[in-house]
């Protein structure tokens, strides 16, 4: 039996914040500002869906298509605006974001004592 794999219809990518900032849309727009820098005016318009922020708006997830996913990762990157972005993880099948949450709150909780 031969296997077929779905085309991924989104990518997510999740960003740090720093600092930490409560606008989405200055996010947004410094995600805007990085692809106009680095690729032009035109690329400035690529969609981006910001999905999730985390309570302290030290992190960030975005929805983008997947031919648009390099450009977005190389811009964000290479982007010296403010607020500054970088890359925790990335993946075109969103619940692979959620196992760092759990790997860190795994971490986090006290180890039971004897």
């Amino acid at each position: 039996m031969s296997r077929h794999r779905l085309p991924a219809q989104y990518r997510y990518i999740l960003f740090s914040v720093s600092p930490p900032h409560s606008n989405i849309l200055t996010i947004r727009k410094g995600i805007q500002d990085s692809l106009a820098q680095t690729f032009g005016i035109t690329r400035s318009g690529t969609h981006v869906d910001i999905l999730w922020t985390a309570e302290d708006f030290s992190e960030v997830l975005i929805r983008t298509d997947p031919a648009e996913s390099p450009s977005v990762l190389a811009a964000v990157v290479s982007s010296t605006a403010s607020p500054r972005l970088s890359v925790i993880k990335e993946s075109d099948f969103l619940p692979c974001l959620l196992s760092r949450r759990t790997l860190v709150s795994l971490r986090d909780e006290p180890t039971p004592s004897r």
